[in-house]
């Protein structure tokens, strides 16, 4: 009987030891994604800086070089024909001028 309530008692401390490390670890997982966030948006200083936000307002069209879609507002567009191309950043509207000459 003894040694049914002392394994019993060792399995709960085990358990709670588990949960505590396992808390702690996704809570440093969520800490690291957040790093180099704040109010402006990504640091600027990362190796890969992600793209420049746009504010979504108005119908979304698909940035033909990578595949983001982007709001008609976007400072990053350009016309060619009847068309009108809508890009998510300058690198992507000058790789589609680079492949549109060729």
């Amino acid at each position: 009987m003894f040694r049914a309530i002392l394994e019993l008692i060792v399995t709960i401390v085990i358990a709670m030891a588990a949960r505590a490390i396992l808390a702690s670890v996704m809570k440093g997982f969520s800490n690291a994604s957040r790093a180099g966030f704040d109010q402006r948006g990504p640091d600027p200083s990362a190796k890969s800086a992600p793209k420049e936000r746009v504010s979504v307002a108005g119908e979304l069209h698909k940035d033909p070089v990578c595949g983001t879609y982007v709001a008609e507002s976007t400072s990053y567009k350009r016309g060619a024909g009847r068309e009108t191309f809508y890009y998510c950043s300058e690198a992507c509207k000058d790789k589609h001028a680079v492949t549109a000459r060729s």
